[in-house]
């Protein structure tokens, strides 16, 4: 239950619970943030556990920016915060770092392009400067207790794109398939769209608010007002809050959503990079000190408005990345999709071609996308913190067919020349999670133990022939007339596809202590923090549905399946095509895995080893091992190894070829 909206940053945690988008597209099983490294786990963590296309860079301006990194990393003496006034009420501190990542191990049949071991896959350079000041000194007459503010930048520039390996930015250069966004469900085919650049996902990314697609290469990560009287605190402006327990895979933690473009979050990018603040207002208010065995007791309420912001995780590219999500340009798959005959005889004359589209359908800017919270909590029996919790927020994104587009093919047009559209929809909907955590000290255990559960009620969720079914397509009215002249029966019905839910129940069982072993430390004792995560369908067990893994296509020796029966199909049957559901991962009504974390310091807390351990029980495994040296207060060196593996399963086993070793020097000016 840490809560990064109640500090300046919160130490990385977990991996975020996401899933796979489908059909002729990408996925969001990236959407995973594992900790693992020697920052993910503080000391101090010990104590808190329970607490509360219009622009386009140049290599100019990629230079400029790699060189505002360079210069933060170049004063690399003992620097603290740089104050701008003699009382100290104004501090200016930055964080800067230069990284790169070379693969492990030879990428497998799924993993386009395919890597080779040692071959230099990211180079990413990342700037954050952060300033914060103390207003009410200044303002005597102002009547409250405490007012002050922050602003923080966040902006990155990878610069494999335009150096180094080449294959990736070809990749990228290279896509068929039509991906775009926007924000209503007409919006690809009447082609009022915006075509996504993948250079503004992967070689920078902009402001998701402020500003047009593109225009603000770096986004505002954090700009708030803090305000106290009594009682009462209010944070106003662009912040991150998060309520569930995310040390290990955060499936309880998703108040915001997450930068999921660099795959497994917390395994390849850092849990506080990958956190997408929102324009926020938040209260906090202290109820009573002391009420029978209650103590310290809170209010906590928050208000995102739709109106105003709207931002959901950005859309994973196939091929653009050495993090894409395991899938082939989307039209590519039209060669398994649609047989030779059926392509020539029917296809091409009828309908102009197929364009395959994927379409990141964006909430619309309304106060009925409004994302808000409210929790209470306190200490119990002085040792048990507690606290219950609701909040609504948007859950993770799932695909669904729209109806196929005919409205330029010869077939309903007479100077109609194609292409047909099929365009998969990327959905955000809505999810109400309710949730109860405690954590207390444990004497029989010597550690602290941490419970969490939550209820995710109505959450969007995949059903393969619900949302992508193929044999839908085929009653488009115009379509279907022309297999009837064919001599083949389609019925009449729906003709796209629709977005089931379900009701999860996801929790957390854990305990964090120190202990000491002198054989291998005989000066400092080592912090494990270890866990039991879970999730439990309550709809596939309770309802009879079969729910599959967000879309995302089982493995074969050449790449992945193409999730319909054209094996066999000719144009004398294809009025049989439909959804084979079996193509698609399985999402098991319990899914379960154990993580453990193990660290210590050497020389005066300059040298940090650690090692992570997460085995899922479906068979997935990850083994991050991390060493981290602090050179000086400002200077401090990474090496980092993260090893994957295991079966093509959730939550991260999309990624079990992905292995890399990565090195990093970071600078801090605090």
């Amino acid at each position: 239950m840490d809560d990064a909206g109640a500090g300046q940053s919160s130490p990385e945690r977990g991996l975020t619970r996401r899933g796979a988008l489908f059909p002729l597209t990408v996925s969001h099983g990236a959407m995973n943030e594992v900790t693992s490294s020697p920052r993910g786990y503080r000391m101090d963590r010990m104590v808190w556990a329970g607490a509360s296309s219009r622009w386009r860079p140049s290599r100019a301006w990629a230079a400029g920016y790699a060189g505002a990194a360079l210069l933060v990393l170049a004063s690399a003496s003992r620097v603290h915060a740089f104050y701008l006034d003699a009382a100290g009420n104004f501090q200016f501190r930055a964080r800067a770092y230069t990284e790169v990542a070379v693969a492990a191990e030879e990428s497998q049949p799924q993993t386009r392009p395919a890597r080779s071991p040692l071959q230099v896959i990211s180079h990413r350079n990342f700037l954050n400067p952060e300033l914060e000041g103390k207003l009410h000194p200044y303002l005597p007459g102002l009547p409250v207790d405490d007012l002050s503010f922050r602003l923080a930048l966040w902006g990155f520039y990878d610069g494999i794109y335009d150096y180094g390996t080449s294959q990736y930015d070809r990749a990228q250069r290279s896509l068929k398939g039509r991906i775009s966004f926007g924000h209503t469900s007409t919006a690809a085919v009447t082609r009022t769209d915006t075509l996504i650049d993948p250079r503004k996902t992967y070689v920078y990314q902009d402001d998701p608010v402020l500003g047009g697609y593109g225009d603000l290469p770096f986004r505002i990560n954090e700009a708030y007002f803090n305000m106290k009287k009594g009682p009462l605190f209010l944070r106003v402006g662009r912040q991150s809050i998060s309520w569930g327990e995310s040390d290990t895979v955060a499936l309880l933690d998703a108040n915001n959503p997450f930068d999921v473009t660099r795959g497994v979050v917390g395994l390849f990018e850092d849990v506080d990079e990958a956190r997408i603040p929102l324009w926020t207002l938040r209260g906090t208010y202290d109820l009573f000190q002391s009420w029978g065995p209650i103590s310290n007791a809170y209010a906590d309420a928050y208000l995102v408005p739709g109106s105003i912001d709207t931002t959901v995780s950005p859309l994973p590219i196939p091929l653009a990345s050495p993090y894409s999500p395991p899938q082939d340009d989307p039209q590519s798959l039209l060669a398994g999709l649609i047989p030779p005959d059926v392509n020539q005889g029917l296809v091409q004359a009828a309908f102009g071609g197929i364009q395959i589209g994927l379409y990141d359908h964006l909430p619309s800017r309304s106060m009925s996308n409004s994302r808000f919270g409210l929790r209470l909590g306190g200490l119990i029996a002085r040792d048990y913190t507690t606290s219950v919790w609701y909040y609504r927020t948007f859950a993770n994104p799932v695909p669904r067919f729209l109806p196929l587009d005919i409205s330029r093919a010869p077939l309903t047009s007479p100077n109609g020349k194609g292409p047909t559209q099929l365009i998969t929809e990327i959905h955000h909907g809505l999810v109400d999670v309710v949730g109860a955590g405690t954590s207390f000290f444990s004497e029989a255990l010597d550690s602290i133990v941490r419970t969490e559960v939550e209820f995710f009620l109505g959450e969007p969720a995949f059903i393969p022939n619900k949302n992508v079914p193929f044999e839908r397509l085929l009653r488009q009215p115009s379509v279907r007339r022309l297999l009837g002249q064919l001599g083949q029966h389609v019925p009449k019905g729906t003709y796209e596809g629709e977005i089931p839910h379900a009701d999860f129940m996801r929790f957390e069982v854990g305990f964090d202590r120190f202990f000491f072993f002198r054989p291998l430390n005989p000066s400092n004792s080592f912090t494990w923090v270890t866990a039991y995560v879970g999730q439990w369908n309550l709809s596939e067990t309770f309802g009879n549905q079969d729910y599959r893994f967000s879309g995302q296509q089982k493995v074969t020796s050449t790449g992945t399946r193409v999730g319909a029966n054209t094996q066999g199909l000719t144009i004398n049957n294809i009025s049989k095509l439909h959804t084979v559901a079996t193509d698609f991962v399985d999402l098991y009504p319990y899914e379960s895995f154990f993580q453990s974390h193990v660290e210590t310091s050497y020389l005066h807390g300059r040298l940090n080893p650690s090692i992570t351990m997460i085995v899922g029980l479906n068979g997935v495994y990850a083994l991050p091992v991390g060493l981290n040296y602090r050179f000086s207060d400002s200077l401090v060196f990474d090496l980092k190894y993260v090893l994957l593996g295991g079966n093509f399963n959730w939550p991260f086993g999309y990624f079990r070829d992905r292995s890399q070793l990565s090195a990093r020097m970071t600078v801090l000016l605090n």
